[in-house]
């Protein structure tokens, strides 16, 4: 386990799986503001411990707009992030299309970034990750 994160709007709690850093982030309210610092904090987290491979499980009933998501990719493609496998899993199923945007984004920004349903498929991916 490593030092959790903890402000008004979201907690964010870090454990090492191996090569593989977890990140879950639990929060009530999704605004751009909140997801950027929540991303910024994991990127940062990422890019300090020195992993190459990160597993982002969000659990925030809230969405952001579509043109949020956007802005949101866009920002985070500017850290240096893009040799960080990062495997994403939102526990609410009703946000897919959305995320599968910002999936879209991400890729035409250099990054390796995937949804996934489940915890489980998301480790088998970052695991054959090379």
């Amino acid at each position: 386990m490593m030092d959790p994160i903890q402000t008004d709007n979201y907690s964010i709690t870090f454990e090492k799986q191996g090569d593989v850093l977890r990140a879950y982030i639990e929060g009530e309210r999704g605004t751009l503001e909140i997801a950027r610092l929540y991303w910024l904090d994991i990127a940062h987290r990422a890019i300090e411990s020195g992993h190459k491979k990160l597993l982002v499980i969000e659990d925030i009933p809230e969405v952001i707009a579509i043109s949020e998501v956007h802005q949101l990719v866009t920002d985070l493609a500017q850290l240096p992030v893009r040799d960080i496998s990062v495997a994403f899993v939102d526990l609410f199923s009703q946000h897919k299309s959305l995320n599968e945007f910002g999936i879209l984004v991400a890729e035409n920004r250099g990054l390796n970034l995937r949804i996934f349903d489940s915890e489980e498929l998301a480790i088998e991916w970052l695991n054959a990750v090379v």
